[in-house]
């Protein structure tokens, strides 16, 4: 006897179709609801730059003072090549026993003796001083003395604040002005010009007066 077989087929067929979308429907919906892996963070550290080294100044500093033992860091009686190098200061070519140094508004200048009576030789001269024509109606400049005098000052203020001062001619209109004194130690003069009372050096020293020129 012939067994028909087409419709079974045909049921499995109908059978097999919503189970097979189902399982589709399954995987697709897992595939949805699947946690989101969550995005790194990048950290970037970044490094401040460092501060700039400081350039180098000379060691007579506005704020530092001037008296009969030097004029700031600069005392007088201390080695000058340890002197120099401390001030920053360069020494002139043609006259190495005098250095300078460039500072805001002044020059620093150190000195020993040309020909010095012992080894090393020692600072017997320190100065601070500027044009007279860059120091017209402004204040005082560089170190000043105890008493607030300084490059800049002018000759009353300076007669006020040291009436025993004594006054010292030089070469031509130069003059002194001697303000301070100490045994052991050298003396403070203040430098100006005969006919103006602008006070435009101020010098401490071991020697008797402050050269006319220190480097003919």
């Amino acid at each position: 006897m012939d067994i028909d077989t087409t419709r079974p087929r045909a049921r499995g067929a109908r059978i097999l179709t919503p189970l097979f979308g189902m399982a589709v429907t399954a995987a697709l919906l897992a595939g949805c609801s699947a946690p989101v892996s969550p995005t790194p963070t990048v950290t970037q550290t970044v490094t401040a730059p460092a501060d700039p080294t400081p350039s180098a100044s000379p060691s007579a500093s506005p704020t530092a003072g001037a008296g009969p033992s030097g004029i700031g860091d600069v005392e007088l009686g201390t080695p000058y090549d340890e002197a120099v190098a401390t001030a920053g200061a360069t020494p002139a070519e043609v006259c190495p026993w005098l250095a300078t140094a460039e500072a805001d508004g002044y020059t620093l200048t150190l000195q020993s003796p040309e020909l010095p009576e012992q080894d090393p030789a020692v600072v017997d001269l320190v100065q601070v001083s500027a044009s007279p024509a860059d120091l017209e109606g402004g204040p005082a400049v560089g170190p000043l003395t105890a008493e607030g005098i300084g490059v800049g000052s002018r000759v009353d203020e300076a007669l006020a604040a040291y009436p025993d001062a004594t006054e010292i001619e030089s070469v031509g209109d130069r003059r002194y002005l001697a303000i301070e004194s100490e045994a052991g130690t050298g003396s403070v003069f203040l430098t100006y010009t005969a006919g103006s009372d602008i006070i435009w050096a101020v010098t401490a020293t071991t020697l008797e007066k402050p050269p006319y020129e220190s480097c003919a």
